[in-house]
């Protein structure tokens, strides 16, 4: 945390210094203190943070939507291989196909709701975990899969107590690159159409050419992904706390 802290008054001074020596008008690139005081301006009288939860809400619900169906669909992969034969192909078509292409079609199918953000957010975040889910179960020691069967264990059984505990490390790789994937995703759809949102106040920054309003929104949008990327770094080091990676998460580890 305190790198962090250091980083981020080093990059304001930098910013500061930059505008002052150059003379860059504040239409182009606000001095942080202009771009404060707009912060201020829009929180106590424009109702910024009614659209935060709007987005985080969006960003939320679609990753765990994908993150769930990402790993139920591993486990019928690695179970199934000729379901992943037939559905493999569909499954990279639609990953490929540009996600600001597929946007408008979600927004003519479900609306203008928090339905298309969420479907759009839950597909990007799908495959990575699907991907890093899939390689983990295909990659568990033998030894144990043995032991299951001699155990008679059922095909539940197995998943919850030897199948999901020795994926968790390349799963949680796979939720980090998902909840990064998904802020975007979610900024793409309320470009697109929304009423609310930052997405929706990059929108009417770009329409009105206020430069303060979209640096506003785009580090609110940093700040929310960020934020959810060191959750997820919370929840992998208490969950991988029997793991023999623990001591090298622990080095990674915010201070």
């Amino acid at each position: 945390m305190k790198r962090a802290i250091i980083s981020l008054a080093v990059f304001i001074l930098l910013w500061w210094g930059l505008v002052r020596v150059f003379e860059v008008p504040a239409y182009l690139v606000p001095s942080p203190a202009d771009l404060g005081a707009k912060a201020w301006f829009l929180t106590t009288q424009a109702g910024l943070f009614s659209h935060v939860p709007v987005t985080v809400f969006e960003i939320l619900a679609g990753f765990v939507i994908g993150t769930v169906v990402g790993v139920l669909t591993a486990v019928l992969f690695a179970r199934a291989p000729l379901v992943e034969l037939v559905l493999n192909p569909l499954i990279i078509f639609v990953q490929t196909a540009p996600k600001i292409a597929i946007a408008p079609l979600l927004l003519l199918w479900l609306g203008l709701g928090a339905t298309p953000k969420i479907v759009l957010v839950a597909i990007v975040t799908f495959f990575p975990v699907l991907s890093n889910m899939l390689s983990a179960l295909r990659s568990i020691d033998p030894n144990l899969l043995s032991l299951a069967r001699i155990l008679r264990m059922n095909p539940l059984q197995r998943l919850w107590r030897i199948e999901l505990p020795q994926s968790l490390p390349l799963l949680f790789a796979g939720m980090k690159v998902g909840v990064t994937l998904a802020v975007t995703a979610a900024v793409i759809g309320e470009l697109m159409g929304a009423r609310a949102g930052l997405g929706y106040l990059l929108s009417l920054g770009q329409e009105t050419a206020d430069v303060g309003l979209v640096l506003v929104a785009v580090i609110l949008l940093s700040l929310v992904g960020y934020v959810l990327y060191l959750l997820l770094g919370i929840a992998e080091r208490r969950m991988l706390s029997w793991h023999e990676s623990r001591e090298a998460l622990d080095n990674l580890a915010v201070e």
